[in-house]
Order: structure tokens, then C-alpha cells, then sequence
């Protein structure tokens, strides 16, 4: 059953599982990944259930959440939900998130440290990824062309169109939410990441393409206390299904390393 709130004039769903949010328990806050919602990490907070509040997030835009008004960064995820966050009972928190939700979780540890403990970052974005040389020299052809074109095509929805086929896959699938989506791909995010004072467990699946392993070294570098783990076999998205009783084992350890 999906909750209501309306926080910064905007609303925003969720669902809680597990114990009521209160002074004496530990709370875990799941952050999905872009075109995802928060059944993509249900059944991982399930486990959970037992021993900790849990509450999982449709963010703006996504799922039961509608879209922002405006163009938001991440930043902007991270005020909306910490506005929320602040009036939420709890002992102690950590964030876990995937892809899109560990960038809002960076975020929010570094601009609201007082509201995470502990973050737990499952493919975690917000990183310039690193091309070889002729990988690089692909992408500024493929942006070369494109931008060569749109000026050339007389329609709106023909730009649409060239931009849908030159995009990414979440480009083309973004929709409404696209500009946000442009905006969210060119942040980078290593000076916020320097500042965060939190305990962070990175997990990178070793065959994932979108996020890969390559950024959580370079993200592992950036972070105070950072703890990097490799899973072999997995992606971008099947370390949620597949990995999932790997992803149980890390977080129930970090917890444990916390005190949390």
C-alpha cells in the first residue's frame, strides 16, 4: 500500500514495511534507479522487514510520485526528500540505493549529514565515465552528427525522433521526464562526494556497462570511509534479482560494521 506526503508544495508516495518509524529503531530509506520505481528494490527491503523500519520511495516524476513542476537536479531530489526525512522518527538511518537513487543519496549525505548514517550504494552514478581514446572519439562523433542534423531537420517532432535514436536507451524512454534526465547525466558529482562524513558500502557488478566498476574505484577514492565490493556475473540491473542474496549478505555485514 502506497503512502502520501506533500513536502516543498510537491507530493511524494511511498511504501513502509517492516516496524513503525520511531526513537528506538533503525530506519533504511530505498532510492530506485531511473525508470524504475520502489518495487525494484521491494523485494530486498522485504528481507529486512523482520528487524528494521523500512521505507521505500516513488521520487517525483516516477511511479505513484507525479513529475516535478520544474527542471530538477539532484539536488532538488535531495531537498524534497530531506524535507520530508526531517520530520520522520528514527534512531538511526541509511540510505540504500541503486543508479539514480545513490546519486540523491550522495546528496542528501553531504547537505543533510544529519539525517544519514550510512549510505549503501548498489551501482552507484554521478561520475564522468572513463573512455579509451577511440571510445571517446565515438561519442563526440555520434554528438557531432547529431547536433549536425537537428539543425538540418525542420520539424519538432523529427528532432525528437533524431534525439530518441542518438540517445541512450533511458534518453529514449525518458518521455516528459527527458529534460531532467539531461540534466541529471551531466552532473558530476566528485566534489559533493568528497565531502560526505558517512560510512559508504559501494557494490558494482563486475558486467555492468551503465555504471561500471571503473566508477566505483574512482568513487571509492572520493569517499571518506568507503568500503568497494566487485560482484562477478552481474549488471546494471539483474545484481538486484540475481545478486540479491549477495546484496543482503554486504548489508546486513555494513550494518553490523556500523552498529546500526
Amino acid at each position: 500500500m502506497m503512502n502520501e506526503v506533500s513536502t516543498m508544495g510537491h507530493p511524494l508516495s511511498y511504501r513502509s514495511l517492516g516496524l513503525p518509524s520511531s526513537d528506538n529503531t533503525t530506519q533504511l530509506v530505498w532510492g530506485h534507479g531511473w525508470m524504475h520505481t520502489h518495487s525494484a528494490l521491494a523485494p530486498l527491503a522485504d528481507f529486512f522487514s523482520r528487524k528494521y523500519s523500512n521505507i521505500l520511495l516513488d521520487f517525483p516524476g516516477f511511479g505513484s510520485s507525479p513529475m516535478p513542476s520544474s527542471v530538477w537536479g539532484t539536488r532538488q531530489y535531495a531537498d524534497h526528500v530531506a524535507s520530508w526525512l526531517q520530520t520522520v522518527p528514527k534512531q538511526s538511518r541509511v540510505w540504500v540505493g541503486h543508479s539514480f537513487g545513490c546519486r540523491v543519496g550522495i546528496q542528501l549525505a553531504a547537505h543533510y549529514p544529519e539525517l544519514i548514517d550510512g549510505l549503501f550504494l548498489i551501482g552507484a552514478a554521478g561520475l564522468p565515465i572513463k573512455r579509451s581514446i577511440l571510445g571517446s572519439a565515438k561519442i563526440k562523433s555520434k554528438i557531432f552528427t547529431y547536433k549536425l542534423l537537428k539543425r538540418i531537420v525542420p520539424t519538432t517532432a523529427l528532432r525528437e525522433k533524431l534525439g530518441a535514436y542518438f540517445g541512450s536507451r533511458d534518453y529514449a524512454t525518458a518521455g516528459p521526464m527527458r529534460p531532467i534526465f539531461s540534466a541529471v547525466i551531466r552532473e558530476d558529482l566528485s566534489d559533493v562526494a568528497k565531502t560526505v562524513e558517512c560510512p559508504v558500502f559501494l557494490v558494482y557488478g563486475e558486467m555492468d556497462t551503465e555504471t561500471p566498476v571503473s566508477m566505483g574505484d574512482a568513487f571509492s577514492k572520493l569517499f571518506r570511509r568507503a568500503t568497494l565490493v566487485r560482484l562477478p556475473h552481474f549488471g546494471h540491473v539483474d545484481i538486484l534479482s540475481d545478486g540479491m542474496h549477495q546484496l543482503r549478505h554486504h548489508l546486513l555485514h555494513f550494518m553490523k560494521e556500523c552498529s546500526l
